[in-house]
């Protein structure tokens, strides 16, 4: 049989086997995305809806049925006029599970790693030469029936400084594998997962193979250039499906659209995306050749510089089109439009701030129009955050207001506890910590709800505190994120979460939505969960509201920690966006951060390979290294200045050296949440 086909083949100088191999790649991808867009779905978020009707209402109001099943507990409710005992339906006990610290998995994720790439690197010569030999007979294969035009192979010491991408990548995958447990069973993962980890490093393995195979027959540092580009983010690409084999999301939701497709919006981020890649790419290459930057140094120069400079173009190109949406919008002003707000406030052992909390909420009501009500949801506090709740409600002067005391049950269930009591059109979420201004207050995201497309909003948070060098890394990551990048996401609908402790819905969505979820990152989740049904989510930075921040290094690793769980959870029930008929709604903003999630993992092994080459190259490297990273902090340097000095932060002008920093201390917090969504984890933890 194979006699007719290499005749065929040689006679119309066809290569078969390149053929037969791009036909099991297709093969293979199809059956993965297939796979990703058929898992088992549910038609629900995971949420525990709670309802309950006022003494003085007749009937629960109709747009929140509650399931008879739900667990009903008597709560007790305090108001100025006094306490009332109401029945609440969905309102339960749960038990608080302090954030556990993966210290293990780091450790035995940093020090397996460091042990496999010392081994791969230090035996780097006898491995890779006979890695080469099986590149030489892939390349027979691909080629057949015509001889494989491999003219030049790559010795392990034949460059200044040796291709470690495939290395490091490989002993990162090892680490990987090994610390979570996949390798060994410990903690236990079904055999499916394990071999489906496997497969993975075994394919990641044979398209490295191949893809040598096909570079080695064209000769020329431009093409092992090329090669190094396309390694690190293949590698990359790889490495972070290998990380969701060992991670426990919650199951994909189904929620059908309310709104008609809108494929201007797909075609307006991919045009906006691939403009600023080409232009950032464009742009480092030619400076690069006018610097003489080439040989080894190129590729990192382009992974390192690229990616950030594309991110900047990007918000710089989409700023405009956020700001073409809203005033497509004809919002009408606060005078002619105000409905009514129902502010809740989720609160567990805040007796440091719920006083202030409440009156600052207070006298920014004093500024509003409309009619407005405070519910403070008490979960099951065992400090003295009830008595000064009531305390300060008793003492409200703009806003009526609630005190709800529900048995502990988490964030969401604070939360949906004070939902369930929520009367107004607009529900108004302030965390306990969070302090909203007197002025300009809350009244200007109000007005975006005179829209219908908008189905959620964010005010503009700054740090509560300014001293200490978490709150002004904070103050910089607001500069970079919230100002630059995120109305940027939002104009091109690829936006994924509004901040949850200063963030506006109408109350129907929620109600009808089921509430929010009881996971960490809840407020990423309802974000997601608003955008699936079609409607847009927009920033109003004419809304002002001050958030703690952690004042040392452990406060900030539990709250990164649990928001990198959050994240993740998040985009793990609504991936299927992006597969499924509407992914315009909620699909790209998964896209999007898949991206930045690979970008990360790629940002980190560029850092260890400089590291590489400062040791072997020395200063020459040294130098480039340096040079490197000055260019990466002016890229960011000028944006993030500009919007520190527009909120009056010109103090952290000085701290701007230091974001890179601030970014690869988020990765570490990153990683341990790997290590907190193993099997038999915890959906939330505090």
């Amino acid at each position: 049989m194979l006699g007719p086909l290499s005749k065929f083949g040689r006679d119309y100088n066809l290569p078969l086997g390149a053929i037969f191999c791009g036909l099991v790649f297709g093969v293979l991808v199809f059956l993965g995305v297939t796979w990703l867009s058929e898992r088992p779905t549910t038609d629900g978020p995971g949420t525990v809806r709670m309802s309950a009707r006022w003494p003085w209402e007749e009937a629960p109001a109709p747009e929140s049925p509650a399931p008879p099943t739900e667990a009903v507990a008597m709560v007790r409710v305090y108001r100025k006029e006094g306490v009332v005992e109401i029945p609440m339906e969905g309102a339960g006990e749960a038990p608080s599970l302090p954030l556990p610290r993966a210290r293990a998995f780091v450790i035995a994720l940093v020090a397996i790693f460091a042990a496999v790439a010392f081994l791969l690197l230090y035996y780097y010569g006898q491995i890779f030469n006979h890695y080469d030999h099986l590149v030489a007979l892939a390349g027979v294969f691909l080629y057949w029936p015509l001889r494989w035009p491999g003219i030049y192979t790559v010795g392990a010491f034949a460059l200044d400084v040796p291709d470690y991408i495939f290395p490091m990548y490989l002993a990162a995958m090892i680490a990987f594998v090994a610390a979570s447990g996949l390798l060994f069973g410990r903690p236990h993962h079904s055999a499916k997962r394990r071999a489906f980890a496997l497969g993975l490093i075994l394919f990641y393995v044979a398209m490295e193979v191949f893809f040598d195979a096909l570079l080695f027959t064209v000769p020329g540092r431009e093409v092992r250039d090329f090669g190094l580009l396309v390694r690190t983010l293949t590698g990359g690409l790889f490495m972070v499906m290998l990380t969701f084999c060992a991670t426990y999301l919650p199951k994909p939701q189904l929620l059908p659209a309310r709104f008609p497709r809108d494929k201007g919006a797909i075609r307006l981020f991919v045009a906006t995306g691939l403009l600023s890649v080409l232009v950032s790419l464009v742009l480092v290459v030619t400076v690069s050749e006018l610097l003489n930057v080439g040989g080894i140094l190129l590729p990192f120069t382009l992974l390192l510089l690229v990616p950030l400079l594309a991110l900047t173009l990007f918000g710089a190109i989409a700023h405009p089109l956020y700001a073409r949406d809203v005033r497509r919008s004809h919002l009408p002003p606060l005078s002619a439009y105000h409905p009514s707000v129902s502010i809740v406030m989720p609160a567990y052992n805040e007796e440091e701030w719920i006083t202030e909390t409440v009156a600052a909420a207070d006298k920014a009501v004093g500024h509003y129009p409309g009619p407005v009500e405070i519910i403070v949801g008490c979960d099951g506090s065992t400090d003295r955050t009830l008595e000064l709740a009531r305390a300060a409600i008793a003492k409200l002067q703009h806003a009526t207001g609630s005190v709800v005391d529900l048995p502990h049950g988490g964030k969401s269930n604070a939360l949906n506890g004070a939902l369930a009591l929520a009367r107004h059109e607009i529900v108004l979420r302030i965390d306990a910590d969070t302090h909203l201004s007197e002025t300009p207050g809350f009244g200007e995201m109000m007005r975006h709800f005179a829209d219908p497309t908008v189905g959620g909003v964010q005010g503009a948070l700054h740090p509560y505190q300014r001293g200490g060098w978490t709150r002004k890394l904070r103050a910089l990551e607001v500069a970079w994120m919230h100002y630059l990048l995120r109305p940027a996401n939002m104009g091109t609908r690829s936006a994924e979460v509004i901040d949850g402790l200063f963030s506006a819905f109408r109350r129907t969505d929620l109600v009808e939505l089921g509430g929010w979820v009881p996971w960490n990152g809840e407020d990423t989740e309802i974000a997601m969960r608003v955008q699936r049904l079609g409607y847009r989510i927009r920033i109003e930075f004419g809304s002002l509201a001050f958030e703690d921040v952690p004042k040392d290094y452990d406060a900030l690793r539990k709250q990164r920690v649990r928001w990198g769980r959050g994240i993740l959870m998040a985009n793990g029930q609504h991936y299927v966006s992006l597969f499924g008929p509407t992914p315009e709604y909620c699909g790209m903003s998964v896209f999007f951060w898949f991206l930045l999630l690979m970008r990360s993992g790629v940002r980190s092994l560029v850092y260890l390979y400089l590291a590489v080459l400062i040791v072997v190259l020395g200063v020459p490297a040294l130098a480039f290294t340096a040079a490197l990273f000055l260019v990466a902090i002016l890229i960011r340097a000028i944006p993030i200045g500009y919007y520190l000095a527009k909120i009056g932060r010109k103090d952290v002008w000085l701290w701007i050296p230091f974001f890179p920093i601030a970014n690869i201390i988020k990765q570490s917090f990153r990683f341990e949440a790997y290590g907190t969504l193993g099997p038999g984890a915890a959906q939330e933890y505090i």
